[in-house]
């Protein structure tokens, strides 16, 4: 006896389920439809290159954060190399002051000097000018205020120290005496302090 239950309705089934299989083996046999071995096979497949595409993300998230510590590490050998100039100027310097006139020790420490200046600013380093400006806070840091007839209030009249930025970053301020009004009275008084701003 052999059973073909595609031709023959099973009699333990009732109509709606003997369709439903009747259904789902014509699907299987219809060409361009995948098998479930197929499919499997797909899946297995596109698992695997999910985990190559994870595995390479990976690697380039370790790559990335290597080059990232090497960038931070060596960031500065740029500027290392063209200060090796003046540190060369300097070594010569050092080793004729012994024999070399006044001059010439002078020549020499002006010449280290052109060459870190150079070297510096080759590498984004400027002087901030403060003479004469307007005090600004975000670049001048007021060491005191002195009254005076001779300069506007709020004027840069004095530069102690030279203020420098990298680029458009400020390094360090300029520290400046800054101009205020003269005071009433005649003599002025002594020149207020930094606490003044």
């Amino acid at each position: 006896m052999t059973s073909n239950t595609s031709e023959t309705p099973n009699p333990t089934l009732d109509a709606s389920d003997n369709a439903s299989i009747a259904e789902s083996e014509s699907v299987a046999e219809q060409p361009g439809v995948a098998s479930t071995a197929e499919l499997q096979a797909k899946i297995s497949a596109l698992e695997d290159a999910l985990l190559r595409v994870k595995a390479d993300y990976q690697n380039l998230q370790r790559r990335s954060t290597t080059e990232r510590i090497e960038a931070v590490r060596y960031a500065n050998a740029e500027l290392m190399r063209s200060l090796l100039n003046a540190l060369d100027d300097l070594d010569r310097a050092l080793a004729v002051s012994g024999d070399a006139t006044l001059d010439a020790t002078v020549a020499g420490v002006r010449l280290v000097y052109e060459n870190l200046q150079k070297a510096l600013a080759d590498n984004g380093l400027e002087v901030i000018e403060s003479k004469g400006e307007v005090f600004d806070p975000a670049i001048h840091q007021a060491l005191m205020r002195q009254p005076t007839d001779g300069h506007p209030p709020g004027t840069v009249i004095e530069q102690v120290a030279r203020g420098y930025r990298l680029r458009d970053r400020v390094l360090r301020p300029a520290r400046v005496v800054v101009a205020a009004p003269p005071i009433d009275g005649g003599q002025p008084p002594e020149a207020e302090t930094e606490n003044a701003f």
